[in-house]
């Protein structure tokens, strides 16, 4: 299947923005006033980037298997596995190397038995389903995201099966009732509980996943591909929107913008970029930004 090569190097701009916004634990307490501003403004809001991410796995995923999915010509063994392979060699590799300093400063034996249960759940990455800081963000605290990732690909066999028989507005029915569902969800949960609920929760940001799916379905649906000059002005246009949205994020509670916020923004710039038709696409395929897409996850 043909890879869209400006959505591979997309990949390393907005994993750019998830490394910026880890930047804030440096410079948050900054004198400098530029710094300061920086990181407010740009810096802190890159954690958009795992929004971003979650809705492109859905998306590619859909893209790649789901037709093999139903024909048959790949078995869910093998997709998983694939995945998995992906994911965990990294992820077991970053979790040994924060063996020093999580051990270093354990005191007590009980603090050394609750460590031990942290550390089955990262092995398991499993940690993201439990609600509490201290465990999601246990040992290298940014797998919590690959948690999410590895249960969205046990249920994608599941998800390809059931979404292929539904039809184009029962699927946006569905993307309605999550939005309701998760706007009802924020005047009813305590403020402090938001973060872990819309943000960590995999069963919140299974939204963000099943919104690259739909994203495939319109995608797929696109019967006649814009001309070079048409498909430059929509990728213009798609990064205006995007930036647009970024621009006002402070007038936006965070609460939204741990997903639902973004997801107007992002859907446009995927479609459009994943048509892959018009000057910046080209400017995107290029060897260098593809390498640096596809390095991206281990970065």
């Amino acid at each position: 299947m043909k890879h869209i090569l400006p959505l591979t190097s997309l990949r390393f701009l907005f994993s750019l923005m998830v490394f910026l916004s880890h930047l804030n634990l440096l410079i948050k307490n900054t004198q400098n006033t530029f710094l300061k501003w920086i990181n407010d403004t740009i810096f802190y809001e890159g954690y958009l980037g795992v929004s971003f991410f979650f809705i492109l796995s859905g998306f590619i995923l859909c893209y790649s298997y789901q037709d093999r999915f139903l024909n048959n010509s790949v078995s869910k063994s093998s997709f998983l596995l694939n995945r998995f392979t992906r994911i965990y060699p990294l992820h077991l590799l970053t979790l040994i190397l924060s063996f020093p300093l999580v051990f270093y400063s354990i005191e007590g034996l009980d603090e050394l038995m609750k460590t031990y249960m942290k550390l089955f759940f990262n092995i398991t990455l499993t940690q993201s389903f439990i609600p509490l800081n201290t465990f999601y963000f246990s040992f290298n605290s940014p797998s919590w995201s690959l948690s999410n990732e590895l249960f969205f690909y046990l249920i994608t066999p599941f998800l390809f099966l059931k979404l292929s028989k539904l039809n184009f507005s029962r699927i946006l029915v569905y993307i309605f009732t999550f939005l309701l569902i998760i706007l009802i969800g924020v005047n009813i949960i305590p403020e402090e509980y938001h973060h872990r609920v819309f943000y960590i929760n995999p069963f919140v940001r299974l939204f963000d996943f099943i919104m690259g799916i739909f994203l495939f379905y319109v995608f797929k649906n696109i019967k006649k591909s814009p001309s070079f000059l048409n498909s430059t002005l929509l990728e213009i246009g798609s990064v205006v929107i995007f930036v647009l949205f970024f621009s006002f994020h402070n007038e936006v509670p965070k609460v939204y913008r741990y997903s639902i916020y973004y997801w107007i923004p992002m859907f446009i710039v995927i479609l459009i970029f994943s048509i892959s038709r018009g000057f910046f696409s080209s400017l995107l395929s290029n060897r260098l930004f593809v390498y640096l897409g596809k390095i991206s996850f281990g970065f």
